[in-house]
C-alpha cells in the first residue's frame, strides 16, 4: 500500500502527529450552483431584451463566417450595425434620419458592452465599416456627435429561442437559432453565456445582462462555421399541398438539394452544384405530360467524413415510369468529390468484376424478371451509416415475353447482395437519412 502525502511546515520539515490541520479545516463548503429552465414563450422583459443582441450576432457569424469574438473590431461593430438596423424597441432611443439610423454615444456604448461583456472600452470604428456604400459610410459620426448607421434588410431570417437556463449565481445561458422565416430551416444555432451587467448595476440600466461567450449549439453549426459543406433545399414542393387526391399531380414530389458552405471556393463543391443544376433542376421545372407527374426524392446522408445526397428522379406517364438515380458525394477530409472509383474501392473490386457479380446475383435470385445484359449502367453510390456502400445501377432487362425494360438495382458491399428499387420505393429508410427542416417527406403525407 502506498503512503499518502506527508504534511510539512513552512521549512519543509515533516509535522508531528496532531500538528496538521484538522479534517474539518481541510473541507471547504462551496454553495451548489443550481439551474432553472425558463419558459421561452414567457420570458421576463429584462431577459427578452437580450434576444435581439444574440440574433444580431448570429447573423454576423453567418455573414462573416466567424464565431463570436471580442477581439475583432470589424466583427463587433458589424454586430452593432446589424442590431441597430433590426431593432424595433422604441425605448432604445434609435432615430431614423433619412436613409440613416442615429444613436447617441451612450446608447451604443450600452449595446456594445451588453454584446461583448468582457470589453473595458468601446473600440474605434474600423476603416472597413467607414467605407463608402451608396454614397455614404456604413458607420460614421455626425456633426451632432451621434453615431450614424446605414439602413439594411435582414432578409427572411428570424430568431428562434430554444432554451433559456437561469443559474443561482445570476448568470444565464440562452440558446438562439437563426432560422428561415418560411421554412423554419436552421442556419446556425449558438448558446450564449451571460452574466449580470457589470458596467451599470443601477436599476435603470438599459440591459440587465452582458454576453461573455458563445458556443455552437449543435454539430451542424460547428461544421458550418468551420467551412464544412452542407446540403440545403432549393426546391421543395408536394402535390398534396395543391391538388385533390383524384388528381395525378397529388402524388408529385420535388425535393432538390444543393451544396453550400460558409467558406468560399470549396474545391469540387461548385462542380457538384453544377451537376445538380444540369441533371436535376431542368427536370424539376419541366412541364408534366397530361395525366402525368414526377417524383424527385432526395436522401441526404452526412457523416464526419462525407456529405452526400442521392436523388431519385422518376417521371410517370400513364402506366409507365422513367426512373433514374443520381448521387453527389463530397469527402470533407480530403476536400474532393467521390466518384465510381471510390465506390468500387469499398469492395476492392473493378468495374468489370462488379458487372459480372451483378449478373451472377441476378441469375440466382431474380431471373424470373428476365435476362440482364452485363453492361450495367453505374448511376452513383451512397456510404451508409454502417460503413457499407450502396452502388446503384440501371439494368437493361429482357422480360420472359421478350419485352425490354430498365430496372434500377442497388448492390450492397457488405451484404454482397442486390435489391430492386421500384419507382415508388425509397432509396433508404428515413432512419438513415439526415433530419432536415422542413422535413423531406418523399411524398408520404402524415
Amino acid at each position: 500500500m502506498e503512503d499518502g502525502p506527508v504534511l510539512a511546515n513552512i521549512n519543509g520539515e515533516p509535522l508531528a502527529e496532531g500538528q496538521g490541520p484538522s479534517q474539518e479545516s481541510l473541507t471547504v463548503s462551496t454553495p451548489l450552483k443550481t439551474a432553472k429552465s425558463l419558459d421561452v414563450d414567457d420570458l421576463p422583459e429584462n431577459i427578452e431584451k437580450m434576444i435581439g443582441l444574440c440574433d444580431a450576432i448570429n447573423m454576423v457569424c453567418v455573414e462573416k463566417q466567424k464565431t463570436y469574438t471580442a477581439d475583432d473590431d470589424d466583427f463587433m461593430w458589424h454586430c452593432i450595425h446589424v442590431f441597430v438596423g433590426s431593432c424595433t424597441d422604441r425605448k432604445m432611443g434609435l432615430e431614423r434620419v433619412g436613409s440613416y439610423i442615429e444613436a447617441d454615444q451612450e446608447t451604443i456604448r450600452d449595446i456594445m458592452f451588453a454584446m461583448f461583456g468582457k470589453l473595458r472600452e468601446v473600440p474605434q470604428i474600423p476603416e472597413s465599416a467607414m467605407s463608402e456604400a451608396d454614397g455614404g459610410a456604413h458607420i460614421s459620426m455626425g456633426a451632432n456627435l451621434k453615431y450614424r448607421f446605414s439602413g439594411g434588410d435582414r432578409g427572411l431570417s428570424v430568431a428562434e429561442v430554444r432554451r433559456v437556463t437561469q443559474y443561482s449565481d445570476g448568470s444565464l445561458e440562452m440558446e438562439v437559432a437563426l432560422v428561415d422565416q418560411e421554412t423554419k430551416e436552421e442556419t446556425v444555432c449558438f448558446i450564449y453565456s451571460m452574466r449580470a451587467n457589470t458596467k451599470d448595476t443601477t436599476t435603470s440600466a438599459r440591459f440587465a445582462y452582458e454576453i461573455t461567450g458563445a458556443r455552437s449549439a449543435d454539430k451542424a453549426t460547428s461544421d458550418k462555421i468551420n467551412g464544412m459543406p452542407y446540403l440545403v433545399p432549393v426546391i421543395q414542393v408536394y402535390g398534396y399541398d395543391s391538388y385533390e387526391k383524384d388528381d395525378p399531380k397529388y402524388k408529385e414530389v420535388i425535393e432538390v438539394l444543393q451544396f453550400a458552405s460558409f467558406s468560399e471556393h470549396v474545391p469540387g463543391m461548385e462542380e457538384l452544384d453544377k451537376r445538380i443544376s444540369e441533371e436535376i433542376i431542368p427536370i424539376a421545372y419541366s412541364e408534366d405530360t397530361e395525366n402525368g407527374y414526377k417524383k424527385i426524392c432526395s436522401y441526404p446522408v452526412t457523416s464526419g467524413d462525407v456529405v452526400q445526397v442521392a436523388t431519385s428522379v422518376t417521371t410517370f406517364t400513364g402506366d409507365t415510369a422513367d426512373q433514374d438515380i443520381r448521387c453527389y458525394n463530397y469527402d470533407v477530409k480530403k476536400s474532393r468529390i467521390l466518384d465510381e472509383n471510390d465506390a468500387l474501392a469499398i469492395k476492392n473490386t473493378t468495374r468489370d468484376k462488379m458487372n459480372e457479380r451483378i449478373v451472377e446475383l441476378w441469375e440466382k435470385g431474380m431471373s424470373s424478371e428476365g435476362t440482364v445484359s452485363q453492361n450495367a449502367q453505374y448511376r452513383g453510390f451512397l456510404i451508409r451509416k454502417d460503413g457499407s456502400g450502396d452502388l446503384f445501377y440501371r439494368l437493361d432487362v429482357t422480360g420472359t415475353e421478350g419485352d425490354a425494360k430498365k430496372i434500377m438495382i442497388a448492390y450492397n458491399t457488405q451484404a454482397d447482395a442486390i435489391r430492386i428499387i421500384k419507382p415508388e420505393d425509397n432509396i433508404l429508410p428515413s432512419s438513415e437519412t439526415d433530419e432536415t427542416r422542413p422535413r423531406l417527406t418523399h411524398g408520404a403525407k402524415d
